[in-house]
């Protein structure tokens, strides 16, 4: 087979966002180990066993937090023995001793199999994607002519996702579906990214096949098949990474010939696909210990907007101070649930001293009522009245409840995706 490693250069509208294409997780690393030169076998195949280990740890400290990895050291080595199996490749390019031979060096290079390892970490309960884990959104294009290959395709590449804890969303119910050429435009994106947020997905993995499936000589079919993977984040358009595999299968129809050429991209699309997937969300996460955070939950309702546009101007804003915010229906105004660790003093505060804008005019948003896990505001002009009366109290500061006893050692990691980066709410 024959890979190909390439810049994408990706214009979203009139932003030009030049997207390096990688395969795997390559670091390259040096290691240095005790050495006794009277079991030299022995010493070197111990010193490869720990460099294998450390590898893994490295590539987690480039991730997330060199003492947060310290401190689960034990629950990581358990999580990922033995490594090999989280190694995609690794090589030792050199080996070499000090002067009186009693270290060894190490040069090491490798391959990440980060899908593999992420599996292996949450089902240890090292890793978390928190209560609110994000929504993928596996999407062929119309060239898959067999729509049973297409959920094949995502049975195989969503289970090492299912097993992270991530959220599946079906595309049967798309009916616009573009192809690569149109995706290479913007009014593709456009195209592929409204797809993906009617169904709520935070993130898509799109995959458009070009085969060439003919007669062979001796009899059946060979099918030659590219497989272009995309992975984007539809909420701004953007493509967070891509790839082309390359596969042949042959078979006597042509559609079993298709299908063994798919089934050998799979395993590749999982370690590239989801892999460039998880390297998206950990960057797009916040990343805490496994320790409760304090919560609110505290009901908004916001009177008198004139456009759809304000309320999604107050979501932005909220969601910016990483509350989490769902829109209620069957009430008067515009009601949100809005899961913050700000309490109802902190949303006082921030309202009367917030200025919004939305379609090209700023306005208000005064804080006209309040309860015990309620605020309600309204939407003003910049120079206008509200037509409530305004509280001119604040609410009382609500005591935090005391932390007496509580453990200083995580228990895990969660990577929280970010409020402002999570499929918005849509406002009619």
């Amino acid at each position: 087979m024959h890979f190909s490693r390439y810049l994408s250069a990706i214009i979203c509208g009139c932003c030009l966002v030049t997207i390096p294409t990688a395969y795997g997780e390559t670091l390259k690393k040096r290691y240095t180990f005790d050495y006794n030169a009277a079991t030299r076998t022995a010493s070197e195949t111990r010193a490869r066993s720990k460099a294998r280990k450390q590898f893994l740890v490295d590539f987690l400290e480039s991730k997330f937090s060199r003492s947060l990895i310290e401190s689960l050291t034990e629950e990581i080595d358990v999580a990922l023995d033995p490594p090999d199996e989280f190694l995609t490749d690794f090589k030792i390019t050199n080996t070499r001793y000090n002067e009186d031979e009693t270290k060894i060096i190490l040069t090491v290079e490798g391959d990440v199999n980060l899908p593999a390892m992420v599996s292996a970490l949450v089902q240890n309960k090292v890793l978390s994607f928190g209560e609110r884990p994000p929504r993928v959104m596996f999407l062929p294009s119309s060239r898959f002519e067999d729509p049973k290959a297409a959920k094949t395709l995502r049975a195989l590449v969503y289970e090492p996702m299912r097993q992270a804890g991530l959220q599946s969303v079906a595309f049967e119910g798309v009916t616009e579906i573009t192809s690569v050429q149109l995706k290479q435009s913007p009014k593709g994106l456009s195209l592929l990214a409204k797809q993906a947020l009617q169904y709520g997905a935070d993130y898509l993995i799109y995959i458009d096949p070009e085969t060439d499936n003919r007669p062979a000589s001796i009899g059946g079919y060979i099918c030659d098949a590219n497989f272009i993977y995309t992975v984007m984040r539809p909420n701004d358009n953007r493509i967070l990474g891509e790839g082309v595999i390359t596969t042949r299968g042959s078979a006597n129809s042509a559609m079993v010939a298709f299908g063994k050429a798919m089934d050998e991209a799979a395993p590749l699309l999982i370690t590239r696909a989801v892999g460039q997937l998880y390297q998206s969300i950990f960057a797009d996460s916040d990343v805490i210990y496994d320790q409760k955070q304090l919560k609110n939950n505290i009901t908004l309702t916001v009177f008198f907007k004139t456009s759809p546009q304000q309320t999604q101007a107050i979501i932005k804003a909220l969601q910016a101070q990483n509350a989490y915010v769902t829109l209620g229906v069957g009430a008067v105004g515009d009601r949100m649930a809005v899961e913050t660790t700000m309490d109802v003093l902190d949303l006082y505060n921030f309202f009367n001293d917030q200025t919004f804008e939305a379609g090209g005019a700023k306005f208000k948003a005064p804080v006209v009522g309040y309860g015990e896990n309620t605020l309600e505001v309204e939407i003003v002009p910049l120079n206008g009245k509200p037509k409530k009366a305004r509280v001119t109290t604040p609410p009382a500061r609500r005591p935090l409840p005391s932390s007496t006893g509580a453990s200083g050692k995580p228990k895990g990691i969660i990577c929280n995706l970010k409020p402002s980066l999570r499929t918005p709410a849509f406002v009619q």
